[in-house]
């Protein structure tokens, strides 16, 4: 079924206008001159312009979304103590709790949203059980979040954000990143907004904030002295990575509408395609897309349409949200004592996610013949598998 000459479409394409690029010569410009190529004024005006974004007091600037999750943790002291963790999401979340020094709990997800499963979350909870990190998954927040948080207040738990996906989410009109006691942000470059390498954290927390500036300085309280009061790391941020921050900023609005349209259109062309079925989401609930995610029957193997998608139709899908679950990575084999779930701990609702999910193609530069032609080729692929 090999179509010939069929153009290339990848799983992301980054592209940076003549206008933009203008823009970061004239920063490096400007960074190049000042003689500080981290933590100084380009640092400053990202965390600036990312805190009045998410709507929160502090945005504190690190060199990745996976830091930024374990600084948050470490500042809450979770030593010791349980941290409960959706099974669906990327391994960067678990790590990051495990380095803070906590043990973790699995809990299952919902398909319909991909996020934590409020029955299966009250089960999990334990006497040292600290805090809960719903993950916003693809970008989508969890339409049980009232309950997720109702739980969490009757056991005194407090609510990380894991919002690696979530740039410019919101449920009830209320952004991604500031619904918890704080939030961690990924710009990878796959992400909904890009510097390259880096993350944020956003908190209205005052001590969040301030232990968050000591550890990302190798936990020195005040960057000028070689005099250090905590366990901190080099999680610095720099002034490069910064300055694309501040061009994404300038660009947010355009570059989230845009996969909002995108995804608008997906969901127009799938409706009635045999064998998939689209994520909804209700009204109050805000995404950006950071993956178009949706479900397979039951007779079709995802890897399968991913490949026959490849090869005849030179159409490249990016990774899954997740394909495998993290309680079933074998590290946990190696290293069982980090994970106190017990041993006949069932997942459905994770075990359906890996298994029925692809994601299709979704990035600002996609055009809308190239979004057409991917739905097109997708029906050839499982009429062909029928």
């Amino acid at each position: 079924m090999r179509e010939l000459n069929c153009p290339e479409i990848p799983l992301l394409r980054l592209q940076y206008t003549k206008e933009d690029i203008s823009f970061i010569k004239s920063g490096i410009a400007e960074i190049m001159t000042s003689g500080y190529l981290t933590m100084d004024q380009k640092v400053r005006d990202f965390e600036k312009q990312f805190s009045e974004f998410v709507g929160v007091k502090y945005a504190i600037g690190v060199n990745s979304g996976t830091s930024a999750l374990e600084i948050i943790l470490r500042a809450l002291n979770v030593t010791g103590k349980s941290v409960v963790i959706p099974t669906i999401t990327f391994m960067a979340t678990p790590l990051a709790a495990i380095h803070a020094g906590a043990k973790i709990i699995f809990v299952d997800v919902l398909p319909e949203d991909f996020s934590i499963n409020p029955e299966d979350l009250k089960k999990k909870i334990r006497h040292d059980t600290i805090g809960v990190i719903p993950v916003h998954i693809g970008g989508i927040i969890s339409t049980s979040w009232g309950k997720i948080c109702e739980i969490c207040d009757e056991n005194n738990l407090l609510v990380i954000e894991d919002a690696a996906h979530a740039h410019g989410a919101s449920i009830d009109g209320k952004m991604a990143g500031s619904l918890g006691i704080a939030g961690a942000f990924s710009f990878y470059p796959t992400k909904v907004l890009t510097t390259g390498e880096g993350g944020m954290i956003t908190t209205d927390d005052d001590r969040i904030y301030d232990l968050s500036l000591v550890l990302r300085e190798h936990g020195k309280e005040n960057p000028n002295f070689n005099l250090h009061t905590e366990l901190g790391y080099n999680w610095r941020f720099s002034e490069i990575h910064a300055l694309l921050g501040l061009l994404e900023m300038e660009k947010c609005d355009s570059i989230i509408s845009e996969r909002r349209r995108l995804a608008k259109l997906y969901d127009q062309l799938l409706e009635n395609v045999a064998g998939v079925k689209c994520v909804t989401t209700p009204e109050n609930i805000v995404s950006p897309y950071y993956k178009y995610i949706i479900y397979l029957d039951k007779k079709f193997e995802s890897e399968r349409i991913k490949l026959k998608l490849k090869e005849d139709f030179n159409i490249s899908l990016p990774g899954e949200v997740y394909s495998e679950p993290c309680h079933s990575q074998p590290v946990f084999m190696k290293y069982p004592e980090l994970i106190l779930n017990d041993s006949g701990d069932l997942f459905p609702g994770a075990r359906y996610v890996s298994k029925r999910q692809i994601c299709l193609p979704l990035y600002p530069s996609l055009t809308d013949d190239e979004l057409r032609h991917v739905v097109d080729s997708l029906k050839l692929v499982l009429e062909s598998l029928n």
